[in-house]
């Protein structure tokens, strides 16, 4: 945030309006944005009980934490599969 302006990615988040609109803006947020911002975007996921929001933050975060290999990330299962999460419940429209 700069200023008194919120992270646009943040006012999405507080703006949606269901799951696949807060399954959205955690695939499309920069991980920078939800990694810096994580405690806030946590918060709007159990406001709006969305649990699976919440577990793709623990793995986006658990994953970026890993030590890589000559560059690689290593351990990315997890992140697929949590992905895979969010991208079902935005194709259930």
């Amino acid at each position: 945030m700069t200023g008194n302006s919120l992270d646009r990615y943040v006012k999405a988040m507080r703006d949606a309006d269901d799951d696949a609109a807060r399954a959205n803006v955690l695939l499309t947020a920069p991980v920078f944005t939800l990694m810096r911002w994580r405690d806030v975007f946590v918060t709007c996921c159990r406001r709006a009980a969305f649990g699976e929001g919440e577990a793709y933050l623990d793995v986006l975060a658990d994953t970026m934490a890993k030590e890589r290999h000559r560059g690689n990330l290593a351990g990315t299962m997890p992140m697929a599969g949590a992905t895979a999460t969010l991208l079902s419940i935005i194709d259930r429209i």
